[in-house]
């Protein structure tokens, strides 16, 4: 935890009056704000909030420590707003992390654009399906679909993507009466065990008629085209396809997946611009 993070968010819980409320108004989430809070009264070695089940009070230090953070934080600003000239400029490195699927399908249209508006921004894109630390390998931005965790990253979400079973229509057609033996293509980002979730039935999921796996969304997709098997698509990518007559939806048997994807970037309340703009930037193309 940052020295200032933390008093960020004691002024934040006394000024809102409670733990919820400040998780809001930071981005945190409420087990992260009463971590941060325990650990800053762990560091003075003072109870700065009394708590019940009902009702959570503010103790004379934790008003003594207010008043003190108040100056400490404004002081701190005014240095940011004077010093930080330069990252109010949005040029210099951006490095950002996204999963095969996300960089290769949604996000790589979208950096021709970005760069003809913001030719002084270089960004370096790692492009892998592990969740690297941001922190320890200097990264401003991972692309990840994933929920605000306690990892003391910001979050802002991007979109629902959701995903359904296609296959091409002649395959469809060859099994629409034996669904057990559909020939599958697993993308083993999605699916390790090549277990599917089904739709009307008792049963959650089952395994499937594994002809090919590999942890390339591109190559899943150009092999289910072949009409090699069905698989899991993005309905946004599939979308396109289906409108040529190429694939065809099967969700009688198998159930949608929804992922919420979202951009993640280190806390601080003063971010470069590049970071702001490049995600302001990818939000907008994606509606939200």
């Amino acid at each position: 935890m940052d020295t200032i993070d933390g008093m960020r968010t004691v002024v934040a819980v006394i000024e809102t009056g409670s733990f919820t409320a400040a998780a809001e108004r930071l981005g945190l989430s409420k087990s992260l704000t009463s971590k941060y809070v325990n650990q800053v009264e762990a560091q003075l070695g003072v109870t700065l909030f009394h708590r019940t089940t009902r009702k959570l009070s503010v103790s004379p230090p934790g008003w003594h420590y207010y008043r003190q953070a108040q100056q400490v934080l404004t002081q701190f600003d005014k240095l940011y707003s004077q010093l930080d000239a330069h990252n109010q400029t949005a040029s210099g490195p951006l490095r950002v992390t996204a999963s095969q699927g996300f960089a290769e399908e949604l996000l790589s249209p979208l950096i021709p654009a970005f760069h003809a508006q913001y030719p002084e921004i270089q960004i370096d894109l790692l492009v892998t399906n592990q969740k690297l630390d941001l922190v320890e390998q200097g990264i401003d931005i991972a692309f990840r679909a994933s929920t605000l965790d306690d990892s003391g990253l910001h979050y802002r979400p991007l979109m629902s993507l959701s995903s359904a079973v296609y296959a091409a229509p002649e395959l469809a057609e060859q099994y629409v009466d034996r669904p057990a033996a559909l020939p599958c293509l697993i993308d083993s980002n999605l699916h390790p065990t090549a277990r599917w979730p089904v739709s009307n039935t008792s049963q959650r999921s089952r395994a499937v008629k594994t002809v090919f796996k590999s942890n390339s969304p591109r190559l899943i997709r150009q092999l289910t085209l072949a009409g090699m098997g069905a698989s899991y698509q993005p309905d946004i990518l599939a979308a396109p396809y289906v409108q040529r007559g190429e694939l065809q939806k099967l969700d009688e048997d198998f159930s949608a997946m929804t992922f919420p994807l979202a951009a993640l970037y280190r806390g601080g309340e003063y971010q470069p611009e590049r970071v702001r703009v490049f995600i302001d930037f990818v939000a907008q193309q994606f509606g939200t």
